[in-house]
């Protein structure tokens, strides 16, 4: 099996984002098949663990975390005397100068050996300027928003910017593409964020859990509100059954309030973060997800890879390559708490449907396997660097 050097570009290794968990999948994959794997981070989090194992080398651009600011136009804001604006443009400007060329050296020790670089996140593209070019150098972007929410962002400039160059610019789902395609994009492709692991659950089981599950950073757009409200109005039908959701944030406190004025005190818990999703899955019933707007939603495709019917807002067009409406679960317009509460009620009070749905959500998610995305990334490989690898087949 030829040695294959991967290196993924992110703003910070660690922490417990969505990207980092992503990348950290697909590294243990290419791993297991005996390439080299290693991260160029631009940032790191303070006091944050990484999903990444040890034996993978990091390097981190600003040790002393420096963060940059949105980059500024000069002469208009001297005119206005604004020094201090100006100054710290001059600033950012040394510094990206500075770490472009200590991305360029960083590359330097691969010498002429092919070399797959996946930036997960267009930000750090401004830095790989230095290499963008280089005929070993194999850049593969990607972007983990729908083209919808990230349309009218400085996200999306820097799309426009950087990854009309790249060797491949990944999206997440077909209609994000085709987006993209339609905006003048040559060099398109698509491939699912991989599912961490796929473990089907008896449907009877996951029934009498009697637990509704959802998961996310406690923040206005991902509409955990809309799911407190929802089962408020079904409150009396609930009997047994009650609402988990898992993770922090901002709006926890709004939220414990909303469901203390709701009185729903005996029905929804929040339930801080998890270090073990998988389990909490298993020992959950539906997931419910609530988001105005989203990518590929993780949440969704690890629900599925358990056999647990799901109900979600039609938030972005991930959604519909996840859940096959009346067959996988149930998909609602974005805020409709009573639609939401009915699909609910079909599937809590129809264990016959329920347990249909769960069979069909386990195998709807094999396309989300690790096998099956890996093989995809190593065929992805052999177009960009024209090399047939024998871990393809695998």
């Amino acid at each position: 099996m030829e040695n294959k050097k991967v290196v993924f570009v992110l703003n910070e290794y660690n922490g417990h984002g969505g990207a980092q968990r992503v990348a950290a999948i697909l590294s243990e994959e290419f791993i297991k098949d005996g390439h080299e794997v290693s991260i160029l981070s631009i940032n790191e989090s303070k006091d944050e663990d990484s999903y990444f194992t040890n034996e993978i080398p990091v390097t981190v651009l600003h040790e002393d975390n420096y963060r940059a600011g949105l980059p500024k136009e000069l002469s208009s804001n001297l005119k206005a005397f604004r020094l201090n604006t100006v100054m710290k443009e001059v600033i950012r400007r040394k510094q990206l100068e500075k770490r472009r060329k200590d991305v360029k050296k960083y590359f330097e020790q691969f010498g002429d050996s092919d070399v797959f670089v996946i930036v997960v996140q267009v930000w750090g593209m401004q830095w790989l300027e230095e290499v963008l070019y280089k005929k070993n150098i194999h850049i593969i972007g990607q972007s983990h928003e729908s083209y919808a929410a990230g349309r009218f962002t400085k996200r999306y400039k820097n799309i426009l910017k950087y990854y009309r160059q790249v060797s491949k610019f990944l999206l997440l789902t077909q209609k994000d593409e085709e987006s993209f395609q339609n905006e003048g994009f040559q060099n398109t492709g698509m491939i699912y964020n991989p599912t961490p692991f796929r473990d089907q659950v008896d449907p009877e089981k996951l029934f009498s859990n009697k637990v509704l599950v959802s998961s996310g950073r406690l923040v206005e757009g991902k509409g955990f509100d809309v799911l407190i409200e929802a089962i408020s109005l079904i409150k009396e039908e609930l009997g047994e059954w009650k609402l988990h959701i898992y993770g922090d944030g901002p709006e926890r406190e709004s939220l414990e309030n909303l469901i203390k004025i709701l009185e729903l005190e005996d029905h929804v818990f929040l339930k801080g973060q998890t270090n073990n999703i998988e389990e909490s899955l298993k020992k959950s019933s539906i997931f419910v997800l609530t988001s105005k707007a989203e990518g590929l939603p993780m949440s969704l495709i690890e629900a599925h890879s358990c056999g647990l019917p799901c109900i979600s807002t039609d938030c972005a067009p991930g959604i519909r390559e996840i859940i096959i409406d009346y067959k996988t679960g149930y998909i609602t317009p974005v805020d409709d708490a009573h639609l939401i509460s009915r699909h609910i009620l079909r599937l809590i009070q129809n264990p016959d449907v329920f347990n249909q749905f769960s069979k069909e959500a386990f195998q709807s998610s094999l396309k989300f396997d690790r096998s099956v995305i890996k093989k995809q990334w190593y065929e992805l490989f052999e177009e960009v660097g024209g090399y047939k690898n024998d871990t393809i087949n695998q």
